[in-house]
């Protein structure tokens, strides 16, 4: 199964300079509780931008880095050159964790989406492609001060 996890702010910010606009401590717990012990796949900036934040890559996590570098190698990392085919075969369930065009092209792949619904306006510069919410139910919702997390399923593929 292929699920985006994503923060989005009002207007579908997502990010700003290769980072979260924001810093929802609640949030990122969300994440690291989320995708503990799961495959996550990201670009290669927001694999850089996890790494110069933390000095390492996501503990406790299959890493993999979709990347058009044929040079890209990072110790303890998977590395995917083809993302389409990727989606089209992978066997096991994997967490879409950014950036922006890494999530473009698999949204149309995703079984599920847990979306973290930022309440508060923010500056920043990179935004989500706009989702079509009638192809998903939403399964799970939970608010808390500036935040509702929400899970949505595909109804049909």
């Amino acid at each position: 199964m292929i699920h985006i996890i994503v923060a989005i702010g009002m207007n579908g910010l997502i990010g700003k300079d290769n980072d979260l606009p924001w810093h929802y401590k609640e949030d990122l717990q969300y994440f690291k509780k989320t995708t503990m012990n799961k495959t996550v796949l990201m670009g290669e900036a927001t694999f850089y931008s996890i790494l110069s934040r933390n000095h390492k890559i996501l503990p406790h996590r299959k890493n993999v880095v979709a990347t058009l570098d044929p040079n890209f190698h990072y110790e303890g990392v998977e590395v995917v050159h083809d993302l389409i085919s990727y989606l089209k075969t992978v066997q096991e369930d994997i967490f879409i964790i950014g950036g922006k065009q890494i999530y473009t092209l698999s949204l149309p792949y995703a079984d599920r989406l847990y979306i973290t619904h930022v309440k508060r306006p923010y500056e920043g510069n990179v935004y989500f492609s706009p989702i079509d919410y009638s192809k998903y139910e939403k399964i799970q919702e939970r608010n808390s001060g500036d935040l509702s997390f929400c899970v949505y399923e595909r109804k049909e593929k």
